[in-house]
């Protein structure tokens, strides 16, 4: 009676303490062309993302005129969501860093900032101020 008693404690303690499943990222390198697998997982690659990054600041920085623009080529990336949300991957697309020094009032530059820019096809999804993140993965090295 004891035993059976300890071992319906233990299962009532046990009931959904199951792993969360890891995601799987798949890097084309399944049956058929690699490239049209990565198509298919991040999207073709952003065309014109040089204009479509300086639009898109144009509208965010004070002056944006006098805007001094790094960009470099873009790679392939993805983003997880955060360990308290599951850990699972929240995007897939391609990411650009882009270096903005924006020119003051009196036409002195501020040191560049560094951003990073996650484009899903030639669409903007969304704008990070650094240079790294820690829950973004470059897939391109």
């Amino acid at each position: 009676m004891k035993t059976r008693l300890a071992l319906l404690t233990l299962s009532v303690f046990f009931v959904g303490c199951v792993p969360a499943p890891k995601p799987t990222i798949s890097l084309g390198t399944g049956i058929g062309n690699s490239t049209q697998n990565s198509d298919l997982e991040y999207g073709s690659q952003p065309r014109n993302y040089a204009s479509a990054i300086r639009d898109y600041f144009s509208s965010r920085l004070k002056h944006p005129k006098g805007a001094s623009f790094q960009i470099s080529a873009p790679k392939r990336a993805y983003k997880r969501k955060g360990l308290a949300f599951g850990g699972d991957v929240e995007w897939k697309g391609w990411l650009v860093k882009a270096d903005i020094a924006e020119q003051s009032r009196t036409g002195r530059y501020h040191s560049a900032k560094p951003h990073i820019v996650l484009f899903a096809g030639d669409q903007i999804v969304e704008d990070i101020l650094g240079s790294s993140h820690r829950l973004i993965t470059i897939v391109d090295k």
